[in-house]
């Protein structure tokens, strides 16, 4: 057994366990022998897999939001191409990403009160995020919806159950999701049917991929 991992180490270790038992199946022994650590090297970290699991989700959670600014920023002014750019790095996202946007789906709940009421916030302000873009669209406009909240989860509703169904090399590959996806947001948001020209252009705008897939040594976001 190494004599330390760290802190890392155990949320990485959590995060699989927690993915592949679920949090009511996965015990405090099972998440220290994921992280070839002894039990008393991972009470010296965490008093217990609520303490874990409230550190994993929420961590990632504020990672996945500072690139999702990111993201957005690098889009430029159009609203059409910022929905676009988000949607499309969402889907890059959840398909790198499965074990945790497992644990977010499913265990969340399972924080106590006042740890999940924290992390609604944080959960709020992701959401927010595509809202803002939503509202500014359907103010110039461009977008037409009957109630921006609603399309707005609707939209991350599908791209968030995508790890649920989602395997690679199967006959769908992730540039199919990203296409299907963003011409699914866009008419949830009562666009246009986009031309051949109007696609290349969604699609030709990079998405910044930087934090699609976090190094080893980090826990990967929602």
């Amino acid at each position: 057994m190494r004599a330390t991992n760290g802190r890392e180490a155990i949320l990485r270790a959590a995060r699989d366990t927690f993915a592949s038992k679920g949090f009511d199946g996965a015990s405090i022994r099972d998440i220290a022998q994921a992280a070839d650590l002894s039990l008393s090297a991972l009470y010296y970290y965490f008093s217990s897999k609520q303490d874990a699991l409230y550190e994993l989700v929420s961590a990632s959670y504020e990672r996945f939001n500072a690139h999702s600014r990111q993201v957005i920023a690098a889009a430029g002014d159009d609203h059409a191409q910022r929905v676009a750019a988000l949607v499309r790095y969402l889907v890059r996202f959840r398909i790198a990403n499965p074990e945790i946007s497992r644990v977010v789906l499913r265990d969340t709940e399972r924080l106590t009160p006042d740890r999940f009421a924290r992390l609604h916030e944080l959960q709020k302000e992701s959401r927010g995020l595509l809202l803002d873009i939503v509202r500014a669209g359907e103010a110039a406009g461009e977008f037409a919806v009957v109630d921006a909240a609603l399309a707005s989860r609707s939209i991350l509703a599908i791209c968030n159950a995508i790890p649920l169904w989602y395997r690679p090399g199967g006959d769908i590959t992730p540039e199919d999701l990203e296409r299907t996806y963003t011409l699914h947001a866009l008419r949830i948001l009562g666009c246009a049917e986009p031309g051949a020209g109007d696609l290349e252009r969604l699609f030709a705008q990079p998405v910044p991929t930087g934090e699609t897939r976090l190094s080893p040594d980090d826990p990967d976001g929602p």
